[in-house]
């Protein structure tokens, strides 16, 4: 067997002492945990109880006993759904029940641990019938367990190199420099689902009432507002989420938005979710849209995700007013987006030679450092001919 690790088998930490008591546990169970040093009298909720309960309508309640009802339901009850799990081929435009668990609020402050997931899905997987087909990571449940935990150690990662850095672009060793614009109206057009999208402003009216919405639900509206159309900056869109989501997590929410913004750990941003074209094969009749944006309900299926191109007899006849009763789309999507990936591509190339002039810069000084070793000259080899 192998020697436990000891303390040499670690890399060293950087040295944040003035910064340590910061990250230290609580003194108190019932001390706030961020900001650190202020008391509960100095902090004021997002919500106050009444307000939230006029506004939300919550996916799932908190506690314990919930969560692990949440876990029996989703994952031991169903051992050949929970085995054969793919994320990717779940649904985010179901009206009844979510295709996923929806543990994600549980896990995310606390209630149910990674570990009881985990073995959970353990005891499912061996249960689930011989021919069922078993999923694999990252796809499977036990993959989401471990994405989760990647993205807490980047975000772990990004602080310890520069401390306070996760979930901002500047010193963000993980986040490109991107020069977002910076507009108050759109920003709160996106909001409030008020963009003239129907199948964004349908995801956004869920975050807002429900808390939640579906993987590719947040990959939509988070390309729509940065690098898709709206070329706003991640931090904004990252913040509001933090704000609304019942399950917002430092780690992950900000690792999310750097991905889909492209500024961070997936470049290829010439690949860009339509707001139109998107949801239009998995939900052709518009169901989610209509729950969600009960304004547009009754239009016919064709228009129901581009209601500017239904002439005004259709409109009238739904009961629509565009500009009125729901809003004129506030980008050209075929325009701004072919405009953004330039955009993009310009940013890429300046990251690019940063990077090329920063390497250049450091071979000078270590050329020019006497005090270090000297470099032995290459011996030249000699051929000699035979005679």
């Amino acid at each position: 067997p192998l020697e436990s690790p000891g303390k040499d088998s670690f890399p060293e930490q950087a040295a944040n002492d003035s910064l340590d008591m910061k990250y230290r546990p609580l003194a108190h169970p019932c001390d706030i945990p961020w900001p650190r040093g202020y008391s509960r009298k100095e902090i004021g909720p997002v919500w106050d109880r009444k307000t939230a309960n006029k506004k939300t309508s919550p996916i799932v309640k908190g506690g314990e006993s919930l969560a692990l009802a949440q876990l029996q339901k989703t994952v031991t009850a169903r051992p050949d759904w929970t085995a054969s799990f793919e994320k990717p081929k779940t649904s985010c435009t179901e009206v009844s029940s979510p295709s996923t668990t929806v543990l994600s609020p549980y896990l995310s402050i606390g209630c149910i641990s990674p570990r009881t997931a985990w073995h959970a899905v353990s005891d499912a997987n061996a249960k689930a019938k011989s021919k069922t087909s078993r999923s694999k990571p990252p796809v499977s449940l036990h993959g989401q367990l471990l994405w989760r935990d990647f993205n807490n150690l980047i975000a772990h990662s990004a602080n310890a190199q520069a401390p306070g850095s996760w979930g901002q672009m500047q010193n963000n060793v993980y986040c490109r420099d991107i020069p977002w614009s910076s507009d108050p109206a759109l920003l709160t057009a996106w909001k409030e689902g008020r963009t003239g999208y129907p199948w964004i402003d349908a995801c956004m009216a869920q975050l807002r009432t429900e808390g939640w919405i579906h993987h590719l639900g947040r990959h939509a509206v988070a390309c729509f507002l940065t690098r898709g159309d709206l070329w706003q900056s991640w931090e904004v869109g990252a913040e509001f989420f933090e704000g609304e989501l019942l399950d917002a997590d430092y780690a992950l929410n900000n690792f999310n938005w750097l991905w889909l913004s492209c500024s961070g750990f997936f470049y290829q941003y010439f690949r860009c979710y339509s707001p139109v074209a998107f949801q239009k094969k998995n939900d052709p009749n518009g169901n989610y849209i209509r729950k969600w944006v009960p304004e547009l309900a009754e239009l016919p299926a064709k228009y129901i995700y581009e209601p500017w191109t239904a002439n005004i007899s259709i409109l009238k006849k739904a009961g629509v007013k565009l500009g009125v009763d729901y809003p004129r789309p506030i980008v050209d999507h075929t325009v701004v987006s072919k405009e953004n990936m330039s955009k993009m591509k310009l940013a890429y190339d300046a990251h690019k030679n940063a990077e090329a002039a920063a390497k250049k810069s450091k071979g000078k000084q270590t050329s020019g450092d006497a005090s270090g070793p000297p470099k032995k000259k290459a011996k030249k080899s000699v051929q000699t001919k035979l005679k």
